[in-house]
């Protein structure tokens, strides 16, 4: 993460000990830094405390780093892909950076969320740099 410039830590208490979240780029990015394995209530207390975050401020665009995850969460696929992307797009999020974790079934997972989802412009990386990269690029209409 040396080129993202990391500004203020959002309050995440509930998911405090495997996601970090933090503003990035103007508050224009919310960056979601994951971190060891994520069942599917991890996963659940992660996502809720993204969209509390959205509810006080919006982030039209997600940085999800999965680089340091170490175990997926396959019951909560349909969870995320069907209920999560669609309460994210109505609090203004339009484009999703997902990071993958190196974890070989973590990637199966995230790529069954994606095939779920729908509104939000989704993109995978395998670089961190490279979604961050690709959420500049990206223009959000006021």
């Amino acid at each position: 993460m040396e080129k993202i410039i990391l500004g203020k830590q959002l309050s995440a208490p509930q998911a405090a000990d495997f996601l970090k979240l933090y503003e990035c780029d103007g508050n224009e990015i919310l960056l979601a830094d994951w971190s060891g394995v994520l069942d599917a209530g991890r996963a659940r207390l992660g996502c809720t405390a993204i969209l509390n975050a959205l509810s006080q401020q919006p982030f039209p665009k997600i940085l999800n780093n999965n680089s340091k995850v170490t175990g997926h969460y396959p019951g909560a696929i349909d969870w995320v892909g069907k209920v999560w992307f669609p309460e994210m797009y109505k609090l203004g999020v339009r484009y999703f950076a997902w990071v993958y974790s190196p974890a070989f079934y973590t990637q199966i997972g995230t790529d069954e969320i994606i095939k779920l989802s729908s509104k939000v412009e989704i993109q995978t990386f395998y670089e961190i740099n490279q979604a961050y990269d690709w959420l500049l690029e990206k223009k959000v209409s006021v």
